[in-house]
């Protein structure tokens, strides 16, 4: 897993000087390499036309410069496929809004100039014992940042990091050291990988995650499926928030969901909603992406595995199979069938062993067997469209309703009992696991005929 340090460097007038200087060569190189890349140019072809351009760099901060361009043109790539720029040869080094502000004459010519050369890369290097051209050095005690400014001559820069300094200065460990200007600071970006052991793992169980606009929603298994405890955490000012915010608040929900998992000494399980997400008309304000790649990289971090599923009909099958059962809203049992999903249960729909529906089904083989006829889902899309049971009459758990005053001792704490007397008194006995009842399944097969 690679990881990220930030940091500061503080120069004197003269070796700023020096890293200006270098900062300009080399986004020059990057910027005619991604000409090039454009053009179809080979990386062979590339090299030597870097080499006779710009002899004042050495190979490494040439091959660094050639790289920045790759990745600037792969985004570009991406970017383009879905719409959000017109072409690759386009792109404006330096930012679109400051080369408008160029234009109406609002930036001069060497402030334009600085926001376009404002960056130094060098790679690291396993053979070379971490990074070559920018390495970290301990002198008396204090953390320096030796700079390779060409023909054999260094100057050591003093440098500040939080954190990881003895695994970076010590380790032999490659690690990338990116200096970025701005106005008079320069900040660092030390990246370097890191591999953590998964201490939480599925052996006791799983959480799942069901992530929404609104609400994240928690569901805490055992080893059998049976959910052990719920827990919903509002997050509704992830849609209104400004950027700088809502990764903050973010950042936090995160934090707290794996420490959760920890608690529970359990692994984690999420969903992949990167395509269902694409096309919606509230796309651009849902916090899926960042939320799923944060997770991810703390969960790794803290040593929780985590599981990514395909989220299809995990909310009707929810709302079907559990929610009338532990009196949990539609996204509690959606978190419920994730956590059981990502332990490798399947949902079947028990009811609908008919002498028509059981050779379609193909026996009681799991949802993704090749004995199947028909896979499970299909069952379950056919109730999509059918009032569900009754469970939880809202959306959330912490608005008022007759369920939540209502919440028993049995749906608190015994999740996995058997049945009991209250069940009886309620004039209806709802099995987890069981599926609809037997009036909702006559009104499907008489509705539509399942498709094989």
């Amino acid at each position: 897993m690679q990881i990220t340090v930030c940091g500061r460097i503080f120069p004197s007038k003269e070796e700023a000087g020096k890293l200006d200087l270098l900062m300009k060569h080399q986004s020059t190189c990057m910027r005619s390499a991604y000409k090039r890349i454009c053009e179809g140019k080979t990386k062979s072809e590339i090299d030597r036309f870097l080499k006779n351009l710009y002899p004042e760099l050495n190979s490494r901060y040439r091959r660094d410069g050639y790289f920045r361009a790759l990745v600037n043109y792969e985004v570009a790539v991406k970017l383009e496929k879905i719409g959000l720029l017109n072409s690759i040869e386009k792109v404006i080094f330096g930012g679109r809004k400051n080369f408008q502000r160029r234009e109406q004459g609002k930036l001069t010519s060497e402030e334009w100039k600085r926001l376009r050369n404002n960056q130094l890369f060098s790679r690291g290097d396993k053979s070379k014992k971490g990074n070559l051209n920018l390495r970290f050095l301990e002198l008396n005690g204090q953390l320096f940042l030796r700079v390779n400014t060409g023909n054999r001559t260094w100057v050591n820069i003093p440098a500040y990091l939080p954190k990881h300094v003895e695994e970076i200065v010590n380790s032999v460990v490659p690690y990338g050291v990116r200096i970025i200007r701005k106005n008079a600071s320069y900040e660092l970006r030390v990246n370097r990988r890191q591999d953590f052991d998964n201490k939480f793992n599925f052996e006791l169980g799983a959480v799942g995650v069901d992530f929404n606009h609104n609400t994240v929603d928690l569901a805490v298994t055992n080893k059998q499926g049976q959910l052990k405890k719920q827990r919903t955490i509002n997050c509704q000012s992830l849609t209104c928030a400004r950027k700088g915010k809502r990764d903050w608040l973010i950042g936090n929900l995160v934090k707290h969901i794996v420490y959760y998992a920890k608690y529970w000494k359990r692994g984690l399980v999420i969903e992949n909603l990167h395509k269902v997400t694409q096309g919606q008309s509230n796309h651009h304000v849902f916090t899926y992406r960042k939320f799923s790649e944060a997770i991810k990289r703390r969960a790794k971090k803290e040593g929780v595995q985590i599981r990514i599923i395909n989220p299809a009909y995990t909310s009707i099958i929810g709302r079907w199979k559990y929610a009338p059962y532990y009196h949990l809203t539609v996204h509690q049992s959606a978190a419920l069938v994730i956590a059981r999903r990502g332990q490798g249960f399947s949902e079947h729909l028990r009811k609908l062993k008919s002498l028509v529906l059981e050779p379609m089904e193909g026996g009681e083989a799991r949802e993704h067997s090749p004995r199947r006829r028909v896979h499970a889902w299909r069952f379950w899309k056919k109730l999509g469209s059918l009032p569900s049971h009754n469970g939880m009459n809202t959306r959330h758990s912490n608005q008022p309703c007759k369920i939540n005053r209502m919440e028993s001792w049995r749906t608190r704490s015994s999740h996995e009992n058997n049945l009991d007397t209250d069940d009886i008194s309620r004039g209806k006995i709802v099995i987890p696991g069981s599926g609809p009842s037997q009036s909702d399944v006559n009104r499907i097969l008489h509705s539509s005929e399942i498709e094989s």
